[in-house]
């Protein structure tokens, strides 16, 4: 499944990378202003409050 959020800033790829990883998450990158990325559906949730308490996304 294929996510986009709104970033807060632009931020390293590789770390973000890294992070999304234990959830399953891949081929992240930034389109228009906003962090796109595939996961699993079921980890889609965890994933979000990760990015939003490293203060990635909004």
């Amino acid at each position: 499944m294929k996510v986009n959020y709104p970033v807060k800033e632009v931020a390293d790829i590789k770390e973000i990378k890294a992070m999304l990883k234990p959830f399953g998450g891949r081929c992240a990158k930034f389109v228009d202003g906003n962090l796109e990325y595939q996961i699993k559906e079921e980890q889609e949730d965890e994933a979000y409050k990760l990015l939003k308490e490293k203060g990635i996304v909004q």
